[in-house]
């Protein structure tokens, strides 16, 4: 039974989903869908590829202070899989998948794991930032100021806090080989040490620093720059920086395993911040519709690639040329 836990807090999004449309006047969600342009929405289809090089830029970045090495263009398409797999699973929990590849690759779990985890903090932190405008956008939600700044400042904070004292070596090493050990069983300690060595090389330098976050808001225009263009696809005009706060809020929760694809917690996001603007919750549901137009678009793209990399292939390949 616990087995399907996971996959029963995943339907909380769906469920609400469903409570939305069971509300709504379906032929209204309909016409406005009609009705849409399909200029800025295939534009914002088109605009994949450069959206996925920056990520994966950012990426060899932390991959390089590993001492682990990927070109451009496979790191590209491995990281389409991981979008498709993070898409899929809990969590996005998928998205780890890229860490297994670089194994097959001959590259150590361990560090690739970590990398990955690195790049997804970054991408969290940028977003929990710009998040705080969704925040308060919903503040008639909330029973106060004080507990939306106390969320805005908590959520900010954290990442903060684990993002830079994963990436800084001493905090790291600190954690790995004395805060760890004194809560974990003896057992443990050898592989903790091992992970502090595999991670030595990592720091968190000026020229890193100027890398990642440079990468990471560049990335965060892209994201939002495609975001607007289904907004402005249905005539719905609401002021930029609103999109940029409710778009990082929804995709905050949607790392959070209650919903597939971010299906019904994006959806009561959007409803709830235009209804401030006049629109109508069938309105807030067509660009959600749209939204999930993207992340199909992500979830198709990787599952197609994810045919050209089958996982334990390279493996398969080496152990056949050794032999």
């Amino acid at each position: 039974m616990k087995k399907y836990i996971p996959w029963l807090f995943r339907l909380i999004g769906p469920t609400l989903l469903a409570v939305f449309l069971f509300k709504s006047d379906l032929n209204l969600l309909f016409t406005t869908l009609r009705g849409a342009d399909w200029w800025p929405i295939t534009l914002s289809l088109l605009l994949l590829p450069p959206f996925l090089i920056i990520k994966t830029w950012r990426w060899q970045q932390i991959l390089h202070e590993l001492k682990l090495e990927l070109d451009l263009i496979t790191g590209s398409l491995l990281y389409a899989v991981g979008i498709y797999w993070g898409s899929v699973t809990p969590g996005q929990a998928g998205d780890l998948v890229r860490a297994w590849y670089l194994r097959d690759r001959g590259q150590p779990l361990a560090p690739a794991l970590f990398s990955v985890m690195l790049d997804r903090l970054f991408d969290l932190l940028v977003m929990a930032v710009l998040a705080t405008i969704g925040i308060f956008a919903l503040g008639q939600l909330l029973p106060s100021r004080e507990l939306q700044t106390l969320l805005v400042l908590t959520m900010g904070t954290g990442l903060a806090f684990v993002t830079i004292g994963l990436a800084m070596r001493k905090p790291r090493k600190w954690l790995l080989t004395q805060g760890l050990p004194k809560i974990l069983p003896k057992h443990l300690w050898e592989s903790l040490n091992n992970l502090n060595a595999q991670l030595a090389t990592l720091n968190l330098h000026p020229r890193l620093i100027f890398a990642v976050t440079a990468a990471s808001l560049l990335s965060a225009m892209f994201t939002f720059y495609r975001l607007w263009l289904l907004f402005v696809a249905l005539k719905v005009f609401i002021p930029l920086f609103i999109v940029i706060g409710v778009s990082a809020l929804i995709a905050i929760l949607q790392v959070l395993p209650i919903s597939i694809a971010g299906v019904g917690v994006r959806d009561a996001a959007l409803i709830a911040v235009l209804l401030n603007y006049g629109y109508a919750p069938e309105q807030a549901l067509s660009v959600s519709a749209l939204f999930l137009l993207l992340t199909l678009e992500h979830i198709l793209v990787g599952f197609i690639i994810s045919f050209w990399f089958p996982l334990g292939k390279m493996q398969l390949q080496n152990e056949v040329s050794e032999e």
